[in-house]
């Protein structure tokens, strides 16, 4: 489509009055492109006379906005610079990259979409695979709502002349962000974001043997779609693609056989402010990953995650890059076999088993199709890393059947993982809140962000039977000021804290009430300018990047102290901890 704009107007491009012409040719490398009439059954006088009035009507300045087509693959966003009349009746033009402000003008756009799971092409990279545009309600432990979906079942070789045998499931349901503010006499934006999401559903499952201390990323399947999204009448092309690819490593010769099961959303974005330029955002959301059967026998440490990386890109212009892998880790001498069939595996030897999520990615410093500065240079953002500890054992030890830790965030809405409170009205209508599984209480909170983390360690099924709760606002329970200057919430006597709430400036307390009597003895535990945790503590790292505290194995959180800090009026932050012996 080819669209006259000029240079710093303040409104958006207007289509030509010109007949309707296609990108039928296009060389990035000399801006030379040739526009044909669409459609292929035209006479060839009549075709002539549209070239012929599409050569007068075209001008140097205009500009050509083009969805993906064979000769653009990623769409094309082009300004003419000169026009010429070509042999068989197209029109040929040389062109320069012209970038959103010249199409868009001071118009604006926000919206955050899904991807249509058909509109993906899949390039599958090993033998075996099978795609599907929905998977139903799978077989294993995910909740699958329809999506992209692949299943494999494959023998992949590694270096050295082993393999690897690769089985499961996994469903992919991809959305993209892209807002935009054009500024003052269209010469750049205000303001514009652009990023992605992903929720994804897996079941995945990965057994070989491995020798040395070389990591081996086995890609599965890569992921491409181009949805265009309409600014008013004009289109802007977005390019989204993925990778999918098996993660494995060890340190040693180990022989390993990992089944894993992941559920969550994550996502990133950049944003430009006018003034401020560029920062990017990693959203963890609430990504989980549990072991459905680890096996593994060695004097090594071994890891085995599920790698998705991916980009998104304005036309041909790639705008942010990430990465996320949830994994299972484990250290090990001897034997252990963990299985959801046996909940008290005997260890040969000893074990430390982790479930961990890492994101990585970059802000590309190529964004020149937005108007902004260029550096020559990737950003990368702050890398998102967590880790907890879903069993540590020594020899001829049981596992504790049923210790956990589970790790809560209601930064980007509310987490609420109790099954009781899930059939029950909103426990703190219009606020972020987080609660904990039934069978477990809160032990940690960070001073930074809305996470959390639940534990059933050394007492699980706390909750009394009725399922009595209580939410407090404001220190209706507080009997002493153990954390002068600051606002309290607390649980009243025998009842202890399953989840928090934030709306705004003020935060509430969850409060079950206990099924067995509870301790007495109190300490305040600050953690508003260092981690104030045990030095042991498990649960991994909750809440990268930010100040934790978290009480005793022993001990649970009676109640916190917050305020809002001086950067953030704007949001209370949890101060300090509570904590009280439960017995």
């Amino acid at each position: 489509m080819a669209s006259p704009a000029a240079p710093g107007g303040t409104a958006p491009a207007a289509p030509a009055a010109v007949p309707n012409l296609a990108l039928s040719s296009y060389d990035p490398s000399t801006g030379t492109a040739v526009l044909a009439p669409s459609g292929c059954s035209a006479p060839a006088a009549r075709t002539a006379t549209r070239a012929a009035t599409a050569t007068a009507a075209i001008q140097p300045g205009e500009l050509i906005d083009s969805p993906p087509t064979p000769a653009a693959p990623h769409g094309a966003l082009l300004a003419v610079t000169g026009v010429q009349p070509a042999a068989d009746g197209s029109v040929a033009v040389s062109t320069r990259p012209a970038t959103l402000p010249e199409l868009l003008g001071g118009s604006s756009a926000s919206l955050h979409s899904a991807v249509d799971p058909g509109s993906f092409q899949v390039q599958p990279q090993i033998k075996g695979l099978q795609i599907s545009t929905d998977l139903g309600l799978g077989s294993g432990q995910g909740t699958i709502s329809g999506g992209l979906g692949l299943t494999a079942n494959a023998t992949v070789p590694l270096p050295g002349g082993a393999s690897a045998a690769l089985s499961g499931s996994v469903e992919l349901d991809p959305s993209i962000d892209f807002s935009y503010q054009g500024g003052f006499a269209g010469i750049d934006p205000q303001q514009a974001r652009v990023g992605f999401a992903l929720g994804a559903h897996a079941d995945w499952h990965v057994s070989a043997g491995l020798t040395g201390s070389v990591p081996v990323k086995i890609p599965l399947a890569t992921f491409s779609a181009a949805p265009v999204v309409m600014v008013g009448a004009l289109p802007v092309v977005i390019n989204l693609n993925f990778t999918l690819s098996a993660d494995i490593s060890a340190d040693g010769t180990v022989t390993v056989d990992a089944e894993q099961s992941y559920d969550g959303t994550w996502g990133v974005h950049s944003d430009y402010v006018k003034g401020s330029g560029w920062t990017t955002t990693t959203d963890p959301g609430t990504s989980t990953v549990s072991p459905l059967q680890f096996s593994i026998s060695a004097a090594a440490s071994v890891k085995a995650g599920l790698l998705a990386e991916g980009s998104i890109a304005l036309y041909d212009t790639i705008g942010v890059k990430a990465s996320i892998e949830p994994y299972l880790r484990a250290a090990a001498t001897g034997s252990l076999s963990v299985s959801t069939a046996n909940p008290t595996p005997v260890v040969n030897g000893s074990l430390a088993l982790y479930g961990g999520l890492d994101i990585n990615g970059a802000l590309m410093a190529r964004l020149a199709i937005l108007g902004t500065p260029i550096l020559e240079q990737d950003l990368p953002f702050l890398a998102f890393h967590r880790e907890w500890q879903i069993a540590s054992l020594g020899s001829a030890q049981s596992a504790a059947p049923g210790v956990t830790w589970t790790p809560l965030n209601s930064s980007t809405g509310d987490d609420n993982l109790s099954a009781y409170l899930k059939t029950r009205p909103d426990w703190d209508l219009g606020a972020a809140k987080s609660s904990c599984p039934d069978d477990s209480r809160l032990i940690g909170l960070s001073f930074g962000s809305d996470a959390g983390l639940c534990t059933n360690a050394t007492t699980a099924g706390l909750w009394d039977a009725s399922h009595a709760y209580v939410v407090d606002h404001g220190g209706t329970y507080v009997g002493s000021d153990w954390a002068p200057g600051y606002a309290k919430d607390q649980c009243p006597a025998g009842s202890f804290v399953t989840g928090f709430s934030r709306n705004g400036r003020t935060m509430g307390v969850l409060c079950a009430k206990s099924a067995t009597p509870l301790g007495t003895s109190t300490r305040t535990v600050w953690f508003n300018s260092s981690d104030n945790r045990p030095s042991a503590a498990s649960g991994g790292d909750f809440a990268y990047g930010s100040y934790k505290g978290q009480c005793a194995d022993d001990e649970y959180i009676a109640g916190f102290a917050y305020s809002e800090p001086w950067y953030e009026l704007w949001a209370a932050r949890p101060y300090a901890l509570l904590c009280q012996k439960l017995s």
